[in-house]
């Protein structure tokens, strides 16, 4: 339920299930790449992993590392990153 609601470490928590218990590399893959194009490293490491065993097209690594990319930007602010050099 969780990673349906759009919980990017319970996206990525699956993913690591689908990889370790049921070798399933393919579905492992799509939640990877859904919680790595919503901005969550783990799972974007994962994918480059699984990019250099043959398991995702570079394609499909480039893609999610741009998605990853703006996601992360859009996360941004200059407020936000004024907020924690004050911390």
């Amino acid at each position: 339920r969780a990673a349906m609601g759009g919980h990017d470490a319970a996206r990525h928590n699956l993913g690591a299930w689908e990889w370790k218990h049921n070798s399933n590399y393919n579905r492992a893959k799509k939640h990877f790449m859904i919680a790595a194009r919503a901005g969550f490293d783990d799972s974007l490491t994962n994918i480059r992993g699984m990019f250099m065993d043959g398991h995702v097209t570079k394609e499909e690594y480039e893609e999610t590392l741009r998605a990853n990319k703006d996601s992360l930007d859009e996360m941004k602010s200059d407020q936000r990153d004024i907020a924690a050099d004050a911390i």
